[in-house]
């Protein structure tokens, strides 16, 4: 193609690859922060909903920009906590029974929440649970098993929870199913480190829980944080109205750092445009040109034509636009230099 010419078709063999899958990571929470260490309530949730689980924001109520991130909820197995309705269905026993029908494979034959990660088949079959489920909008796809740490604290005492999937989880196993014990542990420089051995933990009073990536939910060992060095107290009064939500709210309130990433798979299409020596050296720009007749402004451009490639458009065979690529910086091009320029579409 001379540099007359207006476009460069694309051969579909050589220069065009679809349908390639990557997996990116991102910080979860608004604003693009991978780190939450401040909490807030809303003073306006409905009693009804209030009165069992929370709402909770990354700002204050006066601040118009706020989004919810997560919530955190109570859940008994037989209501305990909560008032009894007229039908008997209590609200934290609908809660307890909605996490186990999502998060447990065959909620048929499981119908409570078995925290054992020992090996050894003792029984951990909890009553209660805590729950803390992300909000869909943050972690879309799924979250990132082994980037995310969650504190808890009460009065001089604090726990550090991951989830023991180890910075080498393979993501594609089994990616509709996965489930990971959650223990005692931090994340530094990126690599998440057991404090607390499974076994340990699970010796004592079962796995403090949970964590479903695909799902966006932790399930927690109410039983457990109870026993740990936390001492969440939890009223099980039957038909009673206990604010076993705002216990562990208080907890991530105070602890005040939540650190979470998402994990996403992406389809990409590669275009690669090859720009020969001979093409787009000449420029559309009306500061290329001068005078009525619009002739060259810089003389030496006649015999050595010179322009800078700053942008790539994507045309059909319509010549209708489609998509555009800006480059990071101008690419100079003469008759002296060709280009292959690389055109990524995520989808």
């Amino acid at each position: 193609m001379a540099d007359t010419d207006y476009f460069t078709e694309l051969d579909t063999e050589a220069d065009v690859r679809t349908n390639i899958l990557s997996t990116i990571s991102s910080p979860v929470w608004s604003g693009g922060s991978a780190t939450l260490t401040a909490f807030y309530s809303s003073s306006v949730q409905s009693a009804s909903s209030g009165d069992y689980y929370y709402d909770v924001y990354d700002k204050a109520t006066a601040d118009a920009t706020r989004q919810i991130q997560f919530a955190v909820a109570y859940g008994h197995f037989a209501g305990s906590g909560s008032l009894s309705t007229s039908a008997g269905n209590n609200p934290s026993k609908a809660i307890y029974r909605q996490f186990r029908n999502i998060c447990l494979q065959n909620s048929t034959s499981e119908t409570k929440f078995n925290f054992n990660a020992d090996g050894t088949g003792d029984d951990y079959s909890a009553w209660d649970i805590f729950a803390i489920n992300v909000n869909r909008a943050r972690y879309r796809e799924k979250l990132d098993p082994g980037n995310w740490e969650l504190r808890l604290t009460k009065g001089a005492n604090t726990i550090k929870l991951i989830d023991d999937s180890g910075a080498t989880a393979d993501s594609s196993v089994n990616a509709s199913k996965r489930v990971f014990n959650i223990v005692s542990g931090s994340i530094e420089n990126g690599v998440s480190t057991i404090k607390t051995p499974a076994v340990a933990q699970a010796a004592i009073n079962g796995t403090f829980g949970y964590f479903y990536p695909e799902l966006g939910v932790i399930v927690l060992n109410a039983y457990a944080l109870n026993q740990s060095s936390l001492a969440i107290t939890v009223d099980r009064t039957a038909n009673s109205l206990k604010n076993n939500a705002g216990q562990l709210y208080a907890a991530v309130k105070t602890g005040a750092y939540f650190q979470a990433r998402r994990e996403e798979q992406i389809k990409s299409s590669h275009y690669f445009c090859r720009v020969r020596s001979d093409e787009y050296n000449w420029s559309q720009n009306p500061t290329y040109y001068s005078g009525s007749n619009a002739e060259i402004r810089n003389s030496t451009f006649i015999q050595d034509p010179k322009a800078y490639i700053t942008t790539v458009g994507l045309y059909n065979q319509s010549n209708e636009l489609l998509a555009v690529a800006k480059l990071s910086q101008p690419l100079l091009k003469s008759r002296d230099r060709e280009a292959v320029i690389k055109v990524r579409l995520d989808f």
